[in-house]
């Protein structure tokens, strides 16, 4: 058996759905954050939710740096927030943002994507031969969290759906690597766009999917696929059905997350408050 199908029983323990921890990805809120970090982070509290997560470096060459993290940990726990899954990034050595994330309080940290479907002449597109010449470097991210005592997750695009000479490269990871070595943040949104079924991927993985991301497509809005992102509840993967099936199905963290919205706070605060409202039985699958 593949590690993609292994280790799906889920843990026996879990949480009343009322009290399920909820996640906000700070690219969700970006320009908020920098209007405004500590006052964003006491808004989202007031939204209900209850994890933070964010970078550790800025997430492209594109970008300029990324507040420091020490700082940003400070103010998510003066929020009354924890830290959430925070995200590797660029321009800083990796095994130095490794220790940074245990300082912080870490415990799962992020590849966001692999550098090879941006390196080529099409932009989210590979061969198979590039990207497992990649994989030798997810094995020294892996033990450079292993090292500092954190969770390696790899975080999922439409592109990690689409096979490769017959495989997908989210599939090529779960077989390459076993559980606890490189586990997974599933993006629901994204699966759905790369042709997966969600809930049939979150099942696969089992155990390995640590932390997953909450945003909704809705195929009317603009041209592209980033235009189409929308807070859950607001687009066409019914999450009213999803969410109670995840919650049985997974600990794991949900976080919400929508990558270009044009009103930030209002994106946050719907994605929060549909997703209470589906925990406590208010939202009906449709």
């Amino acid at each position: 058996m593949s590690a993609f199908a292994a280790g799906c029983t889920p843990s026996l323990v879990r949480p009343a759905a009322e009290a399920r921890p909820l996640g906000l990805a700070s690219i969700t809120v970006a320009q908020a954050l920098q209007r405004d970090y500590a006052g964003t982070l006491k808004a989202a509290k007031a939204m209900g939710y209850t994890h933070f997560g964010f970078p550790l470096a800025a997430l492209s060459p594109r970008q300029p740096p990324a507040p420091d993290p020490v700082e940003v940990a400070a103010m998510v726990r003066d929020a009354g927030l924890s830290v959430g899954v925070v995200r590797l990034g660029y321009g800083v050595a990796p095994a130095m943002q490794m220790a940074t994330a245990r300082k912080i309080g870490a415990t799962i940290v992020a590849q966001s994507a692999a550098p090879v479907f941006f390196e080529g002449a099409v932009p989210g597109k590979t061969t198979r031969a590039a990207f497992e010449a990649w994989l030798p470097r997810l094995n020294d991210l892996a033990r450079a969290a292993h090292e500092e005592g954190l969770r390696l997750v790899f975080h999922n695009h439409g592109w990690d759906h689409v096979p490769l000479e017959g495989k997908t490269p989210l599939a090529l990871i779960a077989e390459r690597f076993a559980p606890g070595e490189v586990d997974f943040e599933i993006d629901l949104a994204w699966a759905a766009l790369g042709g997966a079924e969600p809930l049939r991927l979150v099942r696969a993985l089992g155990p390995r999917v640590l932390a997953m991301h909450f945003k909704d497509v809705d195929p009317s809005r603009g041209p592209s696929e980033h235009d189409r992102l929308v807070p859950p509840g607001d687009g066409i993967l019914n999450y009213a059905r999803l969410i109670p099936l995840l919650d049985e199905m997974t600990n794991a963290i949900g976080y919400v997350e929508v990558d270009a919205p044009a009103d930030e706070i209002a994106a946050a605060g719907r994605g929060a408050a549909f997703v209470q409202r589906v925990r406590r039985g208010s939202v009906s699958d449709r």
